[in-house]
């Protein structure tokens, strides 16, 4: 699958590493251009591209795994989505370490405001309820699956975002619609942080 990843921080590597070595063809990106990435690139390997924004939102699959305070910023409203899916990894973090401070969103969930930014685009939510350390750390033992909540609107979507989740190793669990099941992953829903395993053998 092609997949556009927007930001390279530590959550856009270790998606681009683990979708690339399961086979799927990756374009990381990021605001500063694609030869800041060279050495990102070179030390991830093989199935990575380095390109502009541009070039990663044309991909059918499109990640945002980048701040929340700059997807104004990325999401213009010229962008013609023409129903690609568009993977929102965000946290709606406004500021960090070490004064962190979360966004007011009022009864909107951050995904419902970057589908509002993205028409045309179907917006799942996934790969942002756990700190990327967590989620890709080794388990005790090889049968045990570390979950991973997906939430949307859009079956075919959805299931794209679990194949991709499935891909790395974790185990996606759909939680409902970007309303519900994105309030319940977002910072400060009953979700965020919680980390939960399932027995693969079974």
């Amino acid at each position: 699958m092609e997949i556009g990843i927007l930001g390279a921080a530590s959550l856009g590597q270790t998606l681009a590493s683990r979708l690339a070595a399961a086979g799927h063809n990756i374009v990381l990106a990021n605001s500063r251009g694609p030869e800041s990435l060279r050495d990102v690139i070179t030390r991830l390997g093989r199935g990575i591209a380095a390109g502009h924004a541009a070039e990663a939102m044309n991909k059918p699959v499109v990640v945002l795994a980048m701040p929340w305070t700059k997807l104004s910023d990325v999401l213009a409203p010229d962008i013609n989505w023409d129903n690609r899916v568009l993977i929102d990894a965000t946290n709606i973090f406004t500021s960090y370490a070490p004064s962190f401070e979360i966004d007011d969103l009022g009864e909107e969930t951050g995904s419902e405001i970057v589908a509002s930014l993205a028409p045309g685009a179907r917006v799942v939510k996934a790969f942002n309820t756990l700190p990327v350390a967590t989620m890709i750390a080794p388990l005790q033992e090889d049968r045990l699956r570390r979950v991973l909540f997906v939430a949307g609107d859009d079956e075919d979507a959805v299931a794209i975002a679990q194949h991709l989740v499935s891909d790395i190793h974790l185990h996606p669990v759909y939680i409902g619609s970007l309303a519900t099941g994105g309030r319940l992953m977002e910072l400060g829903g009953a979700l965020s942080g919680l980390e939960l395993f399932i027995d693969g053998g079974r």
